[in-house]
Order: C-alpha cells, then sequence, then structure tokens
C-alpha cells in the first residue's frame, strides 16, 4: 500500500480509530496524510501555524505567524477533510531535535570556527550535508557532550543556543 491519504483513512477505519481516540506519534509527512493538508511545496505548509512559505522577505523577520485554529477543507492548502484531531498528533522527540539542529547549523557563519569544527569533526560528512545539517543521533549526541563544540561556537551559535 502507498502513504496516501486514501491509504491512511482506510487503516484508521480499519482499526476503528474514531471508536478509540488514540493519540498518534507520526512525522511530519504523515501529519499532512492525516490532517488532509496537500504535500509538497505549499504555500502554508505548516500544520500549526499560517507561515507563508513563498514570503522569503519575511523568513528570518517574521518571528509571529497566525496561528492555523481549524483546518478547513479548501482553504488554505487542506485538501482533504482531517482524518485525527491536531491535539491527538505527537511528535517524537527525535525529529525535534533533528529540526533544531538542521536549524542551528544552517544559521552558522561558513566561514566562523564552529562551522569549521563541525568540518573537522565530521570528515565524513558531505559539504552539501554539512551545510545543510543532516546529521544522525549519535553525531548530534557527540556534538552535545564535546566541549570543545561549545567553545567553537560563534556568537550566532550561541545566540542560538540561550
Amino acid at each position: 500500500m502507498k502513504e496516501e491519504y486514501e491509504t491512511i483513512a482506510l487503516v484508521l477505519r480499519k482499526i476503528k480509530y474514531e471508536e478509540h481516540q488514540w493519540s498518534i506519534c507520526v512525522d511530519l509527512k504523515m501529519i499532512n496524510f492525516l490532517l488532509g493538508q496537500q504535500s509538497g511545496y505549499t504555500k502554508y505548509p505548516c500544520f500549526l501555524c499560517l507561515w507563508d512559505s513563498r514570503a522569503k522577505n519575511e523568513h528570518w523577520v517574521n518571528k509571529n505567524w497566525p496561528s492555523r485554529d481549524v483546518m478547513i477543507q479548501g482553504i488554505q492548502n487542506v485538501i482533504n477533510e482531517p482524518l485525527v484531531s491536531r491535539e491527538k498528533i505527537l511528535l517524537p522527540p527525535f525529529y525535534i531535535k533533528l529540526g533544531l539542529m538542521k536549524q542551528f547549523v544552517k544559521a552558522l557563519n561558513r566561514d566562523g570556527n564552529c562551522f569549521g569544527y563541525l568540518s573537522r569533526k565530521f570528515p565524513d560528512i558531505s559539504t552539501e550535508k554539512l551545510k545543510a545539517g543532516i546529521f544522525d543521533g549519535p553525531q548530534i549526541r557527540q556534538l552535545v557532550k564535546d566541549p570543545q563544540f561549545t567553545t567553537s561556537m560563534n556568537e550566532t551559535g550561541v545566540h542560538l543556543l540561550k
């Protein structure tokens, strides 16, 4: 079976989700299916707020996007009826950790001490992956325990950790 809205709806019917109303721990792709959102590069991809992915001039300036209060089919990239309530969806802590690391590395000065330290610490990671902030769990744990990593941070890195 393919990962698509109709398949997920079928599985939820078969396990009688409506009757049990369990909380569901899923990744971001699955959240799109469960909430009936359009996948891919959409104008409003976030399930929590109305962050405008196409407003490039506001991405690093606007910190307060309007919250997405309801998921209404046909409005703001909601193409199907939501299958579950947003309140029943849990994000796995590992995905949160990966996302934070990715945003941290993307914000680093490429010529700074911290980015250079990451390059030296993980020589097997390609430059493209390093620039994109793609790390795995063991690498993140290594960095968190490494006192040299903390001291190598430039002002951007220190600011993000406070």
